[in-house]
């Protein structure tokens, strides 16, 4: 299995056993995932991980040597084996079975105040009330349930964690090109992810060869500092060998664009031998990794003009974040991000995504109160209907708004299997085609880099104020 199923918390395991013990295993059950606040200074989230969501889905299974390691476990093991029934239900796991109605990859997602729809704040139990638009709903056995929530939230997290920063890059970018460095940042498996998620969010390339292998993202690389230290030699000076590496490297891609790397000892000294390896105003781009400023692009800029290659574009890279990338955008042309999309540290711990029970295996529609914590949840199965200048969300039996509102959730699974079946790479296409539109409807004051104070409008139906209301009343 190349998506383990037991990539699970504990207590998923340990609370099974009690169910078992109420006859609640086939229980059937829906849960929503969702985020209850946004990231600080932000105005929206791009929900993405909905294709790694299916494939864990349509794999989903234990193996005998899985389920021996549970039954070995010191605490679990025990009582695992004093149930047989639980057991059985394990290894006769094969894939999801039920329903996920979600957002589809690339979507822009919301929480904030709640209003109602005469427009008045909605204050339930004495506090305002904050809600979202959940980002997928799955109706499901209890045994799926307790299996799949770590491991989707973990997608879902980590995925739109990258794709909100990868989009707010790209937007400060101004249509400059944004390259995603970042796989050195991240663990190895978590690299092609974080690929798919910044592409989606809209870069222009990566350096993750993986992504060209496996989607066919664009990838682009210039050279390192490495290749030209390497070149090093006793008894040659390194400007000597800086310029030798470049002749070499531009003969290796001759006719084609050629980027030089330009700051492993003097930025200055770099480009005079860039220029003076690609002759006739051949050198296609300059990237510069270190001393990054106005002040510095502009003279790099200068020396190109004096050195008789105007044309040739500056790109630089060096730990940016968004809010440089928008101080230099009219300045160069062109950007590789690292850290700063695929680790997001204003936002490290991804959107804060969570998944909770919205309906129990008997019918309860149930909600987590919490009172005075600023945690509760949203009851029941939910639709959200968009509209251009804000999105009510309804409880999913009620009927369409009308007017120009859209639904939100779509169905993506039903029964054994997805409701279509599509190539990856269309998938990918059309995720990104979505973000793209799904940001440019956005207000400007959504998109800012800095929109604190600023939240979508969100607006909770009547039917669904009527039903956050009677479940608070019975939790006093």
């Amino acid at each position: 299995m190349t998506l383990p199923t037991l990539g699970i918390d504990a207590y998923q395991l340990t609370t099974l056993l009690t169910h078992a013990d109420e006859g609640r295993l086939d229980h059937e059950v829906t849960m929503a995932f969702f985020f209850r606040r946004m990231p600080k200074n932000r105005g929206y989230v791009i929900f993405s991980g909905l294709r790694r969501i299916l494939e864990h889905a349509a794999q989903m299974s234990l193996d005998e040597q899985e389920l021996d390691t549970l039954e070995s476990h010191a605490a679990i093991g025990p009582a695992l084996r004093a149930r047989p029934e639980v057991v059985a239900h394990l290894r006769q796991l094969r894939g999801f079975h039920g329903s996920i109605d979600a957002m589809p990859e690339g979507s822009a997602a919301f929480a904030g105040p709640a209003s109602r729809t005469d427009g008045s704040p909605l204050v339930v139990a004495g506090a305002p009330l904050s809600i979202y638009t959940p980002l997928l709903q799955v109706r499901t056995d209890l045994v799926r349930a307790k299996l799949l929530e770590t491991p989707w939230l973990s997608f879902v997290n980590h995925m739109s964690m990258i794709a909100s920063k990868a989009a707010r890059v790209v937007t400060a970018a101004g249509g400059k090109s944004v390259m995603e460095f970042g796989q050195r940042r991240t663990h190895p498996a978590a690299a092609l992810d974080a690929t798919w998620a910044a592409w989606v969010a809209g870069i222009q390339a990566t350096s993750n060869v993986a992504a060209y292998a496996r989607w066919g993202i664009t990838t682009t690389g210039t050279m390192d500092h490495f290749a030209i230290q390497a070149a090093e030699r006793p008894g040659v000076t390194r400007a000597e060998t800086e310029q030798q590496f470049f002749e070499a490297y531009a003969r290796t891609f001759a006719g084609m664009p050629t980027t030089m790397l330009v700051d492993t000892y003097d930025t200055e000294r770099g480009i005079r031998h860039a220029v003076a390896a690609c002759p006739d105003d051949t050198l296609g781009a300059i990237r510069i990794d270190s001393n990054i400023t106005p002040e510095s692009i502009a003279r790099a800029r200068k020396l190109l003009a004096e050195l008789g290659s105007p044309s040739t574009k500056i790109y630089v890279s060096d730990g940016l974040d968004e809010h440089r990338v928008a101080e230099l955008r009219d300045l160069v042309d062109g950007f590789g991000v690292g850290e700063n999309i695929v680790c997001s540290p204003d936002a490290a711990v991804g959107v804060g995504a969570v998944a909770k029970l919205v309906v129990n295996g008997y019918g309860a529609t149930t909600m987590k109160v919490a009172h005075g914590t600023g945690k509760a949840t949203l009851p029941g199965e939910l639709q959200v209907w968009r509209s251009p200048d804000h999105d009510l969300v309804s409880l999913a039996r009620e009927p369409a708004p009308g007017g120009n509102a859209r639904p939100v959730l779509v169905p993506f699974w039903r029964g054994d299997t997805p409701v279509r079946e599509s190539s990856v790479r269309a998938d990918l296409s059309l995720a990104r085609e979505h973000c793209r539109a799904e940001i440019s409807a956005l207000p400007d004051e959504l998109r800012a880099l800095d929109c604190a104070g600023e939240h979508r409008k969100l607006v909770a139906s009547d039917a669904l104020v009527a039903e956050i209301e009677r479940l608070v009343a019975e939790a006093r």
